[in-house]
């Protein structure tokens, strides 16, 4: 069986969807399937020209093809032209796109792209499309000509359900973890020495992008309301979120917030092996939030076998419940505050242990081996 990943990313970037579209790569191939991921022939200028499979620490290796597009995203010029810069590029890459998947011999075409696959039109080719959100109306269509839609929530599923596609077209493939990455880390004060914490401190830590309704802003504030000798860690998040995340903490004179910008990929389970709690602090206020959500740091937090603190959220709870992680209310920094500390001041040996039972199920390779099997046992429509 041969497949077509389609992603108009830049490759590598520092977004979490481009490790989670490799890894998926990797792993669906590593089931004996033919993989080729299509992307733009884009610039990073962050990460350079660094190989994505080096960058990504993945050793599973499938077919990676550039196709040319006007790229104007990345840079000064395409800040300056956005909307339209993208819109440039991505009509752009399209184009091409349309005219090599015509002209390719594949089983399935496959992306998490639901603009870029409206963009191709009618393709002779099975289409499978995977969903991290409920769609658009707008992208009814390409559901009604997707052979196989793959979601990350059930959430997801039962909306799909409720707008009158079949159960039988859908599947349900959460996010997962490289477990090994995570579960054998050193301990907490070797980890610290590796990346430059404090040793003195108790950790707070969340690593992953600064966007409100992932809960950052809620976690900082809660930040003030723990005493000496905590101290709440950011890691991750693009420079410019970086740099108005940090004038929020002085701004507010939020002495115990520590902001790190993004790390390379292989220096992440240190900084949660450093932690005495890791936080997934998502906001409620959001259906992305509350419901569509699946979190990349949720599973890794739960592999490294340190304290986890959750909002209670649909979304979270799909995944885990009490035994694994404490619990806190979204959006109340009080309640998010009360939580570190219980996680952080009690034993919590047997819920780490039972978190690590969840993230090792949760691995991207029995994630690869749902979809790869759905894909090859569906009969043609």
């Amino acid at each position: 069986m041969k497949l077509i990943y389609l992603a108009n990313i830049r490759l590598p970037t520092e977004k979490a969807h481009g490790y989670q579209i490799m890894q998926t790569c990797a792993e669906i191939s590593a089931q004996g399937v033919d993989v080729e991921l299509v992307v733009p022939n884009r610039r990073n200028l962050t990460l350079g020209g660094k190989d994505p499979f080096e960058y990504y620490g993945i050793k599973q290796r499938f077919s990676i093809r550039k196709l040319p597009c006007l790229d104007t995203v990345s840079g000064a010029w395409g800040r300056l032209t956005s909307p339209l810069g993208f819109w440039v590029q991505t009509l752009t890459f399209s184009w091409f796109v349309r005219r090599y998947v015509r002209r390719t011999a594949c089983d399935w075409v496959y992306s998490r792209d639901e603009l870029l696959v409206s963009l191709l039109g009618k393709i002779s080719h099975r289409l499978a499309l995977e969903l991290h959100a409920l769609p658009k109306p707008k992208y009814r269509s390409i559901l009604d000509r997707s052979e196989q839609i793959v979601v990350i929530t059930s959430a997801i599923r039962d909306g799909l359900v409720g707008q009158g596609f079949p159960p039988g077209k859908i599947v349900v493939a959460p996010d997962a973890v490289m477990f090994d990455q995570f579960s054998r880390l050193p301990s907490p004060s070797e980890c610290r020495q590796r990346i430059g914490l404090p040793f003195e401190k108790k950790i707070a830590l969340y690593s992953g992008h600064l966007f409100d309704w992932k809960g950052v802003y809620v976690l900082a504030e809660a930040a003030r309301l723990l005493p000496p000798p905590w101290q709440v860690v950011f890691v991750g998040g693009v420079p410019e979120h970086v740099e108005r995340f940090r004038k929020y903490a002085a701004a507010r004179r939020l002495s115990n917030v520590t902001v790190i910008p993004h790390q390379q990929r292989e220096l992440v389970p240190y900084f949660l092996g450093a932690a005495d709690v890791l936080v997934v602090p998502n906001s409620a206020r959001t259906d992305r939030s509350r419901l569509y959500t699946s979190p990349l740091k949720l599973f890794e937090y739960l592999a490294s076998s340190r304290p986890v603190v959750a909002s209670c959220l649909p979304s979270i709870r799909e995944v885990v419940s009490e035994r694994e992680v404490v619990f806190v209310k979204p959006d109340d920094p009080t309640d998010l505050a009360r939580g570190i500390r219980i996680a952080g001041e009690n034993d919590q040996s047997a819920r780490t242990r039972a978190a690590q039972q969840i993230a090792q199920y949760h691995s991207w390779a029995n994630r690869a081996k749902v979809i790869a099997q759905a894909l090859a046992t569906l009969p043609k429509s």
